[in-house]
Order: structure tokens, then sequence, then C-alpha cells
């Protein structure tokens, strides 16, 4: 729900505190792999309140250890999705560090909060970059979850100080 103020009127501490962004991070880094978890996505601590039209924007570092990374996001309560902004690496492998980073960009658009997107594994001794732009409208919580992309025995790592800030606007 957004605030709408008129010439005269005091807005109170918990009107004004709603008009700031919020903010979420991954405050540890947090590991999955097919040998323990399979393709089965696995909750993050990025775990987002809904409450009303807002904007969550994310900035998730990743680390794979050549087992790439999937991830999508999951809802409870009324939450629903009207846009999803994609930016990330694609899904194309290369036999060259660092090039596919820039030659395999993702810019996608959907209106599918559940999709899984998929990223392949690039550089071992860099971290990757998913940046998501969502926006959403009821009441409950929106959950960024990940896991490997492919099978292999070493980790992909969602890495602390990953996070997303949420912002209510209100329909013009």
């Amino acid at each position: 729900m957004t605030i709408d103020f008129y010439a005269g009127m005091v807005p109170t501490a918990d009107e004004l505190l709603a008009l700031a962004p919020g903010y979420v991070a991954q405050s540890i880094s947090q590991a999955v792999s097919s040998a323990t978890t399979g393709a089965t996505l696995v909750d993050s601590a990025i775990v987002v309140p809904v409450a009303g039209l807002s904007v969550v924007d994310l900035s998730a570092r990743y680390t794979s250890l050549a087992g790439g990374i999937q991830w999508a996001w999951r809802v409870t309560g009324t939450v629903t999705l009207a846009a999803r902004d994609i930016m990330s690496a694609g899904q194309a492998a290369t036999t060259t560090a660092g090039t596919a980073n820039i030659d395999y960009l993702r810019w996608r658009q959907i209106a599918t909060v559940g999709e899984a997107q998929v990223s392949a594994h690039f550089d071992t001794a860099s971290t990757q970059l998913i940046r998501e732009r969502l926006l959403c409208d009821g009441v409950g919580t929106i959950i960024f979850q990940f896991a490997q992309a492919t099978s292999n025995a070493s980790a992909t790592t969602l890495n602390a100080a990953s996070y997303a800030t949420v912002a209510q606007v209100r329909q013009l």
C-alpha cells in the first residue's frame, strides 16, 4: 500500500518509514552441490517481504566450480508477479575464460516468478553476477532460490553480501 500525502497532512513515523526502501542480504555464503541436492532449488537467505505494489531489485553474486547455476523465485501469501527483468551470464559455455562473460549476456523480460534460469560455468576464479528487477503485488514474501545447473561434485556458492532491496511504488 502506498502513502499519498496531501497539503497539511502530518505523516506518522510508520508512514515515513514505509517510504524508505528495505534491504536484505545473504549474510554468509551458501553452497549447494548436485551430489547433495540434485536439481532441486534451495531457498537462500534473501527473503523479501512484499506488502502492496513493490519493486524488488536483486544483486546476487555466485561462484561456480564447474557446475554453473540455476535460479528462480518462490512466493508465499498472495504475491503475484507483473514483470521480471533479468541480466546475467548466459547458457553457452566457452573455453576462453572471461570472454563468455561478455559474449553470452542474458537480457530478458518475463512474467513468471518460478521459471528457472540457467547460467553455464565460465570461470572458477571469478565471481559471477545475477541482476534482477521484479515488479510484484500482494502480501507475503518472495524468496530467491538456487542450485547447480549441472551435475558436479564441486559446489556452486551464493556469496555473502548478495542482496535485494524492495521499495513500494504506486500505480499512476
